[in-house]
Protein backbone atom coordinates (compact mmCIF):
# COMPACT_ATOMS: atom_id res chain seq x y z
CA UNK A 1 0.00 0.00 0.00
CA UNK A 2 2.77 2.45 1.07
CA UNK A 3 4.88 1.61 -2.03
CA UNK A 4 1.67 2.22 -4.19
CA UNK A 5 1.26 5.84 -2.63
CA UNK A 6 5.05 6.46 -3.62
CA UNK A 7 4.93 5.78 -6.77
CA UNK A 8 1.53 7.85 -7.45
CA UNK A 9 3.68 10.42 -5.80
CA UNK A 10 6.46 10.40 -8.12
CA UNK A 11 4.56 9.87 -10.63
CA UNK A 12 2.50 13.25 -9.99
CA UNK A 13 5.88 15.01 -9.65
CA UNK A 14 7.45 14.23 -12.17
CA UNK A 15 4.05 13.93 -14.76
CA UNK A 16 2.36 17.41 -13.81
CA UNK A 17 4.96 19.86 -15.44
CA UNK A 18 4.26 17.91 -18.90
CA UNK A 19 0.61 17.56 -18.29
CA UNK A 20 0.35 21.13 -17.70
CA UNK A 21 2.88 22.33 -20.43
CA UNK A 22 -0.02 20.12 -22.75
CA UNK A 23 -3.58 20.84 -21.05
CA UNK A 24 -3.17 24.41 -19.43
CA UNK A 25 -0.27 26.18 -18.70
CA UNK A 26 -1.57 28.09 -15.86
CA UNK A 27 -2.07 25.02 -14.04
CA UNK A 28 1.46 25.77 -12.96
CA UNK A 29 3.52 28.57 -11.97
CA UNK A 30 6.77 27.90 -11.05
CA UNK A 31 8.93 24.82 -10.58
CA UNK A 32 11.51 24.81 -7.87
CA UNK A 33 14.74 23.58 -7.31
CA UNK A 34 16.20 22.73 -3.27
CA UNK A 35 19.40 22.76 -1.94
CA UNK A 36 19.81 22.41 1.84
CA UNK A 37 21.46 20.51 5.02
CA UNK A 38 18.93 17.95 6.94
CA UNK A 39 19.12 17.70 10.41
CA UNK A 40 17.15 14.32 11.60
CA UNK A 41 15.81 14.31 15.33
CA UNK A 42 16.70 17.23 16.69
CA UNK A 43 18.05 16.94 20.23
CA UNK A 44 17.52 13.91 20.13
CA UNK A 45 20.77 11.96 19.05
CA UNK A 46 23.53 11.73 21.02
CA UNK A 47 26.43 12.66 18.95
CA UNK A 48 29.42 12.64 21.07
CA UNK A 49 31.58 10.84 24.17
CA UNK A 50 30.40 13.32 26.73
CA UNK A 51 26.85 13.20 26.14
CA UNK A 52 26.14 16.10 23.52
CA UNK A 53 22.61 15.94 21.52
CA UNK A 54 22.51 16.76 17.88
CA UNK A 55 21.68 20.17 17.38
CA UNK A 56 22.97 20.58 13.73
CA UNK A 57 23.71 18.05 11.08
CA UNK A 58 25.47 18.57 7.85
CA UNK A 59 23.09 16.16 5.57
CA UNK A 60 23.27 17.66 2.23
CA UNK A 61 19.54 17.68 0.86
CA UNK A 62 18.49 18.06 -2.91
CA UNK A 63 14.64 18.42 -3.96
CA UNK A 64 12.01 19.77 -6.84
CA UNK A 65 9.01 20.99 -6.70
CA UNK A 66 5.89 22.72 -7.97
CA UNK A 67 3.70 26.08 -7.48
CA UNK A 68 0.05 25.11 -8.15
CA UNK A 69 -1.90 28.20 -7.14
CA UNK A 70 -5.05 27.50 -5.67
CA UNK A 71 -7.63 29.74 -3.85
CA UNK A 72 -7.08 33.58 -3.00
CA UNK A 73 -3.44 33.72 -1.34
CA UNK A 74 -2.91 29.59 -0.75
CA UNK A 75 -0.57 27.91 -3.10
CA UNK A 76 -0.62 23.44 -3.35
CA UNK A 77 3.06 23.01 -2.85
CA UNK A 78 4.25 18.93 -3.84
CA UNK A 79 7.88 18.23 -3.83
CA UNK A 80 10.45 15.32 -3.44
CA UNK A 81 13.62 15.69 -1.70
CA UNK A 82 16.13 13.59 -1.16
CA UNK A 83 18.84 13.74 1.80
CA UNK A 84 21.96 12.43 -0.20
CA UNK A 85 23.75 8.97 1.10
CA UNK A 86 25.17 9.37 4.45
CA UNK A 87 27.73 6.35 6.17
CA UNK A 88 28.48 4.99 9.55
CA UNK A 89 30.20 3.03 11.50
CA UNK A 90 33.14 3.56 9.17
CA UNK A 91 31.57 3.19 5.39
CA UNK A 92 29.36 -0.12 7.13
CA UNK A 93 26.18 1.21 7.30
CA UNK A 94 24.55 3.33 4.24
CA UNK A 95 21.46 5.52 4.52
CA UNK A 96 19.08 7.56 2.31
CA UNK A 97 16.33 9.40 3.20
CA UNK A 98 13.80 10.24 0.42
CA UNK A 99 10.81 12.36 1.56
CA UNK A 100 7.20 12.65 -0.66
CA UNK A 101 5.96 15.66 0.57
CA UNK A 102 2.73 18.02 -0.28
CA UNK A 103 2.27 21.27 1.28
CA UNK A 104 -0.25 23.98 1.44
CA UNK A 105 1.30 27.73 1.35
CA UNK A 106 -0.03 30.56 2.50
CA UNK A 107 1.60 33.53 0.98
CA UNK A 108 0.97 36.65 4.13
CA UNK A 109 3.27 38.90 2.73
CA UNK A 110 5.33 39.53 -0.58
CA UNK A 111 8.07 38.35 1.00
CA UNK A 112 6.85 35.84 3.44
CA UNK A 113 5.28 32.40 2.39
CA UNK A 114 3.68 29.86 5.60
CA UNK A 115 3.73 26.16 4.92
CA UNK A 116 2.24 23.29 6.62
CA UNK A 117 1.55 20.15 5.28
CA UNK A 118 2.68 16.44 5.91
CA UNK A 119 5.39 13.99 4.19
CA UNK A 120 6.08 10.45 3.68
CA UNK A 121 9.45 9.88 4.66
CA UNK A 122 11.29 7.01 3.19
CA UNK A 123 14.39 5.81 4.96
CA UNK A 124 16.53 2.91 3.20
CA UNK A 125 19.55 1.02 5.26
CA UNK A 126 22.08 -0.84 3.51
CA UNK A 127 24.16 -2.81 5.60
CA UNK A 128 27.91 -4.18 4.54
CA UNK A 129 28.33 -6.46 7.67
CA UNK A 130 30.66 -7.11 9.50
CA UNK A 131 31.76 -6.58 13.35
CA UNK A 132 33.56 -4.20 16.24
CA UNK A 133 34.81 -4.47 19.35
CA UNK A 134 33.43 -1.50 21.92
CA UNK A 135 33.38 -0.28 25.25
CA UNK A 136 30.05 -1.90 26.83
CA UNK A 137 30.57 -0.03 30.68
CA UNK A 138 32.29 -3.17 31.66
CA UNK A 139 34.79 -4.25 29.26
CA UNK A 140 34.25 -4.83 25.69
CA UNK A 141 31.96 -6.63 23.60
CA UNK A 142 31.54 -7.90 19.87
CA UNK A 143 28.39 -5.65 18.11
CA UNK A 144 27.59 -6.72 14.29
CA UNK A 145 26.46 -4.37 11.77
CA UNK A 146 23.70 -5.37 9.75
CA UNK A 147 23.98 -6.96 6.56
CA UNK A 148 20.82 -6.88 4.57
CA UNK A 149 18.74 -3.80 3.10
CA UNK A 150 15.88 -2.38 5.38
CA UNK A 151 13.11 0.22 4.63
CA UNK A 152 10.63 1.98 6.55
CA UNK A 153 8.03 4.15 5.72
CA UNK A 154 6.93 7.10 8.27
CA UNK A 155 4.02 9.73 8.31
CA UNK A 156 4.73 13.42 9.40
CA UNK A 157 3.65 16.94 10.11
CA UNK A 158 5.53 19.48 8.34
CA UNK A 159 5.81 23.24 9.43
CA UNK A 160 7.65 25.99 7.20
CA UNK A 161 8.52 29.24 7.09
CA UNK A 162 9.73 30.89 3.95
CA UNK A 163 11.30 33.96 3.09
CA UNK A 164 10.93 35.51 -0.81
CA UNK A 165 13.44 37.20 -2.40
CA UNK A 166 12.46 37.39 -6.35
CA UNK A 167 13.27 34.18 -7.28
CA UNK A 168 15.08 33.08 -4.47
CA UNK A 169 13.81 31.84 -0.78
CA UNK A 170 14.98 30.26 2.07
CA UNK A 171 13.43 28.31 3.91
CA UNK A 172 13.04 26.61 7.85
CA UNK A 173 11.04 23.73 7.08
CA UNK A 174 10.28 21.02 10.19
CA UNK A 175 8.75 17.53 9.99
CA UNK A 176 7.21 16.07 13.20
CA UNK A 177 7.06 12.27 13.77
CA UNK A 178 4.78 10.50 15.74
CA UNK A 179 2.24 13.49 16.17
CA UNK A 180 0.41 12.04 19.13
CA UNK A 181 2.43 10.24 20.60
CA UNK A 182 4.38 12.29 23.19
CA UNK A 183 6.71 9.50 24.34
CA UNK A 184 7.96 9.16 20.52
CA UNK A 185 7.48 12.40 18.91
CA UNK A 186 10.45 13.56 17.58
CA UNK A 187 11.16 16.87 15.50
CA UNK A 188 13.41 16.79 12.06
CA UNK A 189 13.96 19.61 10.23
CA UNK A 190 15.80 21.52 7.08
CA UNK A 191 17.33 24.48 6.13
CA UNK A 192 16.66 25.16 2.04
CA UNK A 193 18.17 27.72 -0.44
CA UNK A 194 15.56 27.55 -3.60
CA UNK A 195 15.28 28.97 -6.83
CA UNK A 196 11.98 29.31 -8.34
CA UNK A 197 11.55 28.78 -12.25
CA UNK A 198 8.69 30.94 -13.67
CA UNK A 199 7.08 28.97 -16.34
Amino acid sequence: MFRNIIFLLIGFLLGAPAHAAKNSPSIVQDINFNLGLHTEFYNAVQNDDSGGLRKLDFAPTIGIGLVIPSFYSWNMLPEFNWVLPKTYEDSHIMVNTFMYRFDMGYDALDWLRLRVGTSIMHMNQQGKGGSTKANNGNGTSTFYYPSENRSSLNNTLDFGLETLIDKYAVRLQTYTYSVFKKEQRQISYTLFFTYYWEK
